[in-house]
């Protein structure tokens, strides 16, 4: 408790909400963990702090796969560690997704999807980690498709918005691009 606390500057609040995620007996290897993290990922305290406060269950993961997995990450994508960091703090959970049931099927689909090459994916996935998480066949598949059924984007078109605005990728089918083109046709646009 008080290494959370003077570690990472935790309240008392945010450190019962820290070891809730704890099973018994995980105290002994959260000082590894946290040196770990702090040191691959070269965060300081307060960076370290903001990371777990966001994915407690970081203290119950692996280090070793942990560390595969960033280091598959890095290696797929050609990051350097500045953008690696970047990436992680924006997107915690980074650090528990499977390579093989989750990151590699989901670029390797992706650049399939979108014809793009390994510079233009590394560009999609840094502007948008969050990517990582969503499912191809609930989210990202349905909206490619709506944009080039509904407005008519052709996949190179498609491809190059997606190129110039990530972001596009993690706008909500049902709650912009469907309301927003409603209603463009409502007024006759």
């Amino acid at each position: 408790r008080e290494l959370l606390r003077t570690r990472l500057s935790l309240t008392d609040a945010e450190v019962d909400k820290v070891e809730r995620f704890q099973p018994a007996g995980a105290r002994a290897t959260v000082e590894p963990k946290l040196t770990w993290l702090q040191t691959r990922l070269e965060l300081d305290a307060a960076q370290l702090g903001k990371m777990i406060l966001r994915l407690p269950p970081l203290l119950t993961k692996n280090v070793q796969s942990m560390d595969s997995s960033l280091d598959w990450l890095q290696r797929r994508l050609g990051l350097d560690e500045a953008q690696l960091r970047k990436m992680v703090l924006r997107v915690p959970p980074l650090l528990h997704y499977s390579v093989e049931d989750n990151m590699a099927p989901k670029l390797e689909w992706l650049q399939s999807r979108l014809d793009l090459d390994a510079a233009q994916l590394k560009k999609v996935v840094v502007a948008l980690p969050s990517l990582m998480g969503y499912s191809v066949e609930d989210n990202i598949e349905p909206k490619l498709a709506y944009l080039e059924r509904e407005i008519g984007l052709s996949r190179p078109v498609l491809r190059e918005h997606v190129l110039t605005t990530p972001a596009i990728l993690g706008y909500s089918l049902e709650k912009r691009y469907r309301p927003r083109l409603e209603a463009c046709r409502a007024a006759g646009v």
